[in-house]
């Protein structure tokens, strides 16, 4: 996993998101209620914050809990989640690294050959 803790995703009351996870990937609720709705679970799960879940799978709907509206000039309710990968990234091989600045260079080249063979071609 990585040391650095992602920005969190922001769902307003009512509103829902579908989760591929099927890499492994773990939720932390940081504020609000979220339900969440996994395929072929008998139940669905009512998490608050600090809540911590590990998913498995492609399909997970997760949505915010409806709070009622604030009053006056109060700002606006929402519940907030992370999502950090279970799998360790890994470094690219250098050879990719290579080959894709080669790719990018040969790129550049073609694209700044491209008007010169339109001309040609006219």
């Amino acid at each position: 996993m990585s040391s650095s803790q992602p920005t969190p995703t922001r769902l307003f009351p009512l509103q829902t998101r579908v989760i591929h996870a099927s890499a492994g990937m773990r939720l932390r609720v940081v504020s609000g209620r979220l339900w969440l709705t996994q395929p072929n679970m008998a139940q669905d799960l009512f998490l608050g914050p600090g809540s911590v879940v590990d998913l498995l799978q492609d399909w997970v709907v997760i949505g915010a809990d409806a709070e009622p509206r604030p009053q006056g000039g109060a700002p606006e309710a929402y519940s907030e989640y992370q999502l950090v990968s279970l799998v360790p990234a890994r470094p690219r091989p250098r050879i990719l690294v290579a080959l894709q600045g080669m790719w990018a260079a040969m790129g550049r080249r073609l694209g700044a050959l491209g008007p010169a063979l339109v001309r040609r071609s006219s």
